[in-house]
């Protein structure tokens, strides 16, 4: 249950959040006392949703002139070449569920996580030198360095990467340690990944990078478990225990609900994507969605927001 002294700091919201208020559409009373935990009230489909503006964005910056292209990692929304060698080995291993076609796209990055998983590597889906090595790449790296790598040239590419710890912020509030410097993007792409995952209520598996189904605060612990931090199990837990609270949510941020069903405090939470939405597990829809949270049903039962990076 959350402390009492944050419940002032529930309402506070940005501006730009504040704003859309005015302008949403009204929801009945019934739906209100009918809605549960996870509840379909604004689910939109992925059209909808702000993730193609942000993998739009994530793909943009990842162009580079054809002369020279120093990147420090092979992640999604990449293409050429050096995708294809990984899908390549990927298949050889077996661990391709994609085509071999040079376009790292999210089943590319699913295939990524499983075999980093099974190596013991950090499960991020990028493929950097501890990765490339376990592949059998020719990057000269050892999976737990965590330190600098000299570049190597493939295919006329040159791939870097370098230490993403900080010593300086190496747990959160909680004393949870954190094992990589978690991006709001990381964090929205992994909780992409699990979109159209079904909805059980108490689903969540520990370690399972295919999970088979997950609950509302499950969706949250899996999508912090892909980028190396470990959270509470329950929406309340986190609520109290983990992270930082924000005035307002940036991507990457978690916002909670109360009153979504009969229990006290915290009782849902989402992976803020930008734009007043969020990912989310809808016991409604049946399924991980996107959710528009400028309506008056999660405008009423909105609890505030942390970041756990």
């Amino acid at each position: 249950m959350a402390p009492s002294n944050l419940n002032a700091k529930k309402y506070v919201i940005s501006t730009a959040f504040a704003a859309t208020l005015a302008l949403t559409p009204v929801v009945g009373s019934s739906v209100l006392a009918n809605a549960g935990e996870g509840s379909s009230e604004g689910d939109i489909t992925y059209e909808e949703s702000n993730l193609p503006n942000i993998n739009a964005e994530q793909s943009s910056e990842a162009e580079t002139p054809s002369a020279t292209v120093n990147s420090s990692l092979i992640q999604q929304g990449d293409s050429g070449s050096g995708v294809e060698e990984v899908q390549s080995s990927l298949q050889n291993l077996g661990y391709s569920s994609s085509n071999v076609d040079g376009i790292f796209g999210e089943l590319t990055a699913q295939d990524v996580r499983n075999f980093q998983s099974d190596q013991g590597l950090q499960v991020d889906g990028i493929v950097g030198p501890a990765t490339s090595s376990a592949l059998g790449g020719p990057v000269d790296s050892t999976p737990d360095s965590g330190e600098s790598s000299e570049a190597t040239e493939d295919e006329g590419i040159t791939i870097e990467e370098v230490s993403n710890t900080d010593d300086s912020n190496g747990s959160n509030d909680s004393g949870n340690t954190e094992t990589a410097s978690a991006t709001g993007a990381n964090i929205v792409a992994a909780a992409e990944s699990a979109l159209g995952v079904p909805y059980k209520f108490g689903a969540y598996t520990p370690g399972d990078p295919n999970p088979s189904a997950l609950d509302s605060s499950g969706l949250i612990n899996y999508t912090f478990e892909q980028v190396g931090i470990s959270v509470s199990r329950t929406h309340a837990g986190m609520w109290a225990n983990d992270g930082v609270h924000v005035d307002s949510p940036s991507p990457g941020d978690v916002v909670f609900f109360e009153g979504t069903y009969d229990t006290p405090g915290a009782s849902h939470s989402g992976i803020y994507i930008g734009n007043n939405q969020m990912i989310h597990a809808s016991s409604g829809s049946g399924e991980m969605v996107v959710a528009d949270m400028s309506i008056d049903y999660w405008q009423d039962h909105y609890l505030g927001a942390k970041s756990f990076q």
